[in-house]
């Protein structure tokens, strides 16, 4: 019966970061993949934000499968007929390579390869079903009938993680869950880079918020590969379930709003994808370990509030194999042992990330769904107010934008019992501010 040091399941990101951390610290590290090769289970691209790789492997971008830098951001409210764009180019970004798009199957393959070359072993087809638990430690992983021991199992297997449910460190909420639904279309290098008004190898990403998905309080993603535009939508699941909604339905009518069908015209389907997804308030700190168990990536809900999960599971999954060197050097895989991945996620901004996303997820779930969709045709309001009163110079009053923004959007966050007197303090502030303003413009005019 085999035994070796550390066993990492899951050869995504978190888990091949992992894996190659621990065999450059020549730890005995078996990392198991369940499909024939890694990424094999995910074929979508995807946004790589690039730090956290730029810090594990210095020089990736010579070597890495790369697809377009993205040079270009933007953030775009659409309504059924308006949009509210904000694009922005930040030049120093573009010039150390902040962002690319990338294909998760060639990413993770090659990512995986680099844990090889380290000194991890790399099994693939490989689907672990239950973990070896003795004396109420974690002892290894089954794989069918057979069995593989380890001093520390390390989980990085996904959202379905079998590490994390079978060691009883994960609940399901389907509150903190999103569904996408993703479409990648074919389209010349040559007109993407028409299109969007981009130099040639660069890219730009936006993230859009309101049609087709409003009703839901969902979102959307377009962003530029080599020679194929991705386009995802998302919604909640309980809110799907609840309104017996087809996002696929939805994404067919996001392609068809005017802004995003200018953007897609031509393009032909190359892959699609439906991918389920949680948001960082999944997991408390105290559940991303036990005895001789730990979890990384999305296994230990390393999402952020924006649904980035790349860079934040890569380095879960550093900072996992920086606790398991010390486990090893005290040969204690106790819980207690094991606890200092809090410290190491402390010496990192992922607590921080954690407490932020967690932050975000119980607003989402209390407050947030029910609210944020009329929030956003509210705001959307009052900066079509601000424009036209900004360009039409017949009102001596400027447009009340405070007193409107708190009346239709924040009053509903401030504590019942004072609603009332910031309400009344913010209708007697605004008729005030705009007096003392007139009154030093008369000054200044005479």
């Amino acid at each position: 019966m085999e035994k070796v040091q550390c066993v990492v399941v899951g050869a995504g990101p978190a888990g091949s970061a992992c894996a190659l951390s621990l065999a450059r610290k020549g730890i005995e590290t078996v990392l198991l993949e369940r499909g024939q090769r890694a990424g094999e289970k995910n074929v979508a691209s995807f946004v790589l934000l690039t730090p956290v790789l730029d810090r594990l492997i210095p020089g990736f971008r010579d070597e890495a499968p790369l697809e377009r830098l993205v040079s270009d951001h933007s953030i775009v409210y659409l309504g059924e007929k308006d949009i509210l764009q904000l694009r922005w180019r930040l030049q120093e970004h573009t010039e150390k390579g902040l962002a690319y798009t990338a294909y998760r199957s060639k990413f993770d393959a090659w990512f995986a390869g680099k844990a090889q070359e380290a000194g991890a072993e790399l099994l693939t087809g490989v689907l672990v079903t239950d973990l070896i638990v003795e004396g109420g430690k974690v002892a290894g992983v089954k794989i069918g009938d057979e069995e593989l021991r380890a001093d520390v199992v390390v989980g990085a297997d996904g959202l379905h993680t079998v590490v994390g449910r079978k060691a009883g460190l994960v609940v399901d909420d389907i509150r903190t869950y999103m569904l996408g639904v993703k479409e990648v279309l074919d389209i010349p290098p040559g007109t993407i880079e028409e299109r969007f008004q981009l130099a040639e190898g660069e890219g730009i990403s936006y993230e859009m918020i309101g049609y087709a998905v409003e009703d839901i309080m969902g979102a959307s993603t377009l962003y530029t590969n080599k020679d194929t535009i991705s386009l995802a939508i998302f919604g909640w699941m309980d809110k799907l379930r609840e309104n017996g909604i087809d996002l696929s339905d939805r994404l067919q009518r996001l392609k068809e709003h005017p802004f995003v069908a200018s953007l897609v015209a031509g393009g032909v389907t190359r892959e699609y994808q439906a991918h389920m997804i949680s948001n960082g308030g999944r997991m408390n700190f105290g559940k991303l370990y036990s005895h001789g168990v730990l979890l990384c990536g999305e296994a230990g809900g390393f999402t952020d509030y924006a649904y980035i999960g790349v860079p934040p599971g890569m380095l879960s999954g550093m900072m996992a194999a920086e606790t398991i060197r010390n486990a090893i050097r005290m040969k204690d895989y106790s819980a207690d042992a094991l606890s200092g991945y809090v410290s190491w996620l402390e010496k990192t901004g992922l607590a921080r990330m954690l407490y932020n996303a967690r932050k975000a997820s119980d607003y989402l779930v209390d407050h947030g769904k029910a609210n944020l969709p009329g929030y956003l045709k509210h705001f959307l309001e009052i900066m079509g107010n601000i424009f036209e009163d900004e360009v039409a110079y017949l009102e001596p009053e400027p447009y009340p934008y405070i007193e409107e923004f708190y009346r239709r959007i924040a009053e509903n966050s401030v504590p019942r019992a004072l609603r009332r007197p910031v309400s009344a303090a913010i209708e007697c502030a605004s008729p005030l501010g705009s007096t003392m303003r007139k009154r030093k413009i008369r000054k200044a005019m005479r």
